[in-house]
């Protein structure tokens, strides 16, 4: 499941209603979800879904924080190859 919202989206509270029934691991499969559809969204371009999909991640990370769940985005170091 991966979380996307348009701009400006009717059924956001819903959506929001049903996250915030989540427990803390089911929240954090759906961060990595959405931000691995985003990460792919950005691989190939499509900035529309980009925009959805970034505005999903915001939301988990706030409705996360609003019960004291910090859930970051981590970027691991690349190796530079001469």
């Amino acid at each position: 499941m991966i979380l996307k919202f348009d701009e400006p989206d009717p059924q956001r509270a819903e959506k929001e209603a049903e996250i915030k029934k989540l427990d803390e691991r089911s929240l954090r499969k759906l961060y990595n979800d959405t931000r691995a559809a985003a990460k792919a969204a950005r691989k190939s371009l499509n900035m529309e879904e980009l925009y959805r999909l970034v505005r999903g991640t915001k939301t988990i990370q706030r409705i996360a924080g609003e019960r004291g769940i910090i859930i970051r985005s981590l970027r691991l170091p690349q190796i530079v190859r001469p």
